[in-house]
């Protein structure tokens, strides 16, 4: 039983495989129904930055906002666009998110978008921001890679393996000790000198779909072969 199925003592066997991403990299199409960037309060010296995902308690989003208050409190020009669904327990915030002073100003949440409208995020905002504690891929990554948005992440192993020189790293346990973090980076997109993200490599879906079926057939030849 245990060479037919891989198990070394008591662990089974492991692999893995990159997620890929399809969507488009350089054209976007225009579709009636996108969030319009008409709509963010862009200039010279706001920057925008987006998260991506579903609101859940370990994506970071409290503590990000946390963040921002500070920087806002400070005039600091920056908007944020969440996108994303709501996930579960979290709906303290999403109160304080439809009830926050700055919302529909330089807080701007999509619940509910396409890959086209996502695209559209992604090719006209000026960063990502990956706060999560925990993931097991960090998919939003490569789809920025794609369009060379610089990357604020939280410095995680995964998150390291995805995207290593090509990203800033933050640590912080609440959003007094992210807020200066923050600020460094949104003034390194001022500047230009932000670490650029389109070295990062990425797959298409397909191609990571024929990893994983060659890990698959590994598994059943070795099956078949005990």
């Amino acid at each position: 039983m245990d060479s037919r199925f891989g198990l070394t003592g008591n662990e089974p066997a492991t692999s893995w495989f990159h997620l890929g991403s399809d969507l488009p990299a350089r054209q976007v199409d225009a579709v009636t129904d996108a969030p319009r960037l008409a709509d963010v309060n862009l200039g010279s010296r706001n920057q925008t930055i987006l998260m991506v995902g579903t609101i859940e308690p370990r994506k970071g989003h409290t503590q990000m906002l946390d963040a921002l208050d500070q920087l806002w409190q400070r005039e600091v020009a920056c908007t944020l666009v969440i996108a994303g669904r709501q996930g579960w327990r979290v709906e303290s915030f999403i109160d304080r998110l439809n009830k926050h002073p700055q919302a529909g100003k330089r807080l701007l949440w999509f619940p509910d978008i396409n890959d086209s409208q996502l695209a559209q995020l992604y090719a006209g905002l000026d960063g990502l921001v990956m706060a999560s504690e925990a993931e097991g891929f960090g998919l939003p990554l490569i789809e920025a890679a794609q369009y060379g948005m610089p990357l604020f992440v939280r410095d995680l192993p995964v998150f390291r393996e995805v995207a290593g020189e090509h990203a800033s790293y933050f640590i912080a346990n609440n959003g007094l000790e992210l807020a200066p973090q923050l600020d460094e980076w949104l003034s390194k997109l001022i500047s230009g000198t932000a670490p650029a993200s389109q070295a990062i490599k990425s797959l298409t879906w397909s191609a990571s779909a024929e990893r994983l079926k060659g890990l698959i057939e590994r598994f059943e030849v070795t099956s078949t072969r005990s």
